[in-house]
């Protein structure tokens, strides 16, 4: 779904759905009045038939409004390649600690993801159940695409089997529109030779939000179309966001083939990633 049809999409699911309830209840009104002239054996019978009658109605109903089509992400047309401290596979070393197999970004690595947001949120996935110490960092590139760490966004926590997501502190600065960023995860869990710590990265930046994707999104709440409009504009960090957070079976669909299509553009994550959409789809 794109973002001009979206609207026309909205208004006529609307209708569809008004529509539908009336008939349904026009239904269950007509035969709940018939049953004053049965016997008690058909009207028991009969009343039975109209619950069911009803519950299908609504159950058509509301499948027929919540479909969503999944997201679909699309990389800006103008995506840039990620700089040179940043490669194409997003993880470096090994952690004896762990069964061997490094956590995974969530996010573009063979390009420059973008997101809206001066506070975005950064998402990843741990295979592993044993808690140990991740470090977060972030570097901002200068003109000549050289970082410099930003101490202010460095923090540790512990890792958690699964999608884990952070985003940075509302009562922090915000990152700056059209600057460009840096995001690393290293995994401590070799304090003897931090060097062999598994280290994690990716690039982003930040952009302003089109306007007719401001209007698209202006007249939804709804997660996963969010984070179809958001997919489609080529704003992945935005689209993971919004559906990562909440849960539920379109949501975890939606997700799933957020990461898909992700894994078609990552050749070399892509058995990692569907992998991970794989098992997101069918843990509803």
């Amino acid at each position: 779904m794109n973002i001009e049809a979206f609207q026309f999409h909205k208004n006529i699911s609307e209708k569809v759905r008004k529509v539908a309830t009336s008939v349904c209840s026009s239904i269950y009104i007509y035969k709940s009045e018939m049953h004053p002239i049965m016997t008690y054996k058909k009207w028991t019978l009969h009343k039975l038939l109209n619950l069911k009658v009803l519950t299908s109605c609504i159950l058509s109903t509301t499948l027929g409004t919540t479909q969503i089509v999944l997201a679909g992400y699309q990389p800006p047309s103008d995506q840039k390649p990620p700089s040179g401290y940043s490669d194409s596979s997003g993880v470096r070393g090994r952690c004896k600690a762990t069964s061997g197999r490094s956590l995974t970004l969530l996010a573009p690595t063979t390009h420059v993801g973008r997101t809206t947001s001066l506070h975005p949120t950064f998402a990843w996935f741990i295979p592993d159940n044993q808690a140990v110490p991740i470090q977060f960092s972030l570097y901002e590139f200068d003109t000549n695409l050289k970082p410099k760490k930003l101490n202010i966004y460095t923090y540790q926590f512990q890792s958690s089997q699964g999608m884990m997501k952070r985003s940075l502190p509302q009562e922090l600065p915000g990152l700056s529109v059209g600057k460009r960023y840096l995001w690393q995860l290293q995994t401590l869990c070799n304090n003897n030779r931090p060097s062999r710590n598994p280290v994690a990265r990716a690039e982003i930046e930040v952009v302003r939000v089109p306007q007719t994707l401001s209007n698209a999104l202006s007249v939804t709440h709804e997660p996963s179309l969010r984070a179809n409009l958001y997919a489609e504009a080529g704003i992945w960090y935005d689209a993971i966001n919004e559906v990562l957070p909440t849960p539920g079976g379109q949501t975890r669909r939606t997700v799933a083939s957020l990461l898909t299509n992700l894994a078609k553009i990552e050749k070399t994550r892509r058995r990692h990633l569907n992998s991970i959409a794989m098992s997101n789809a069918i843990s509803n």
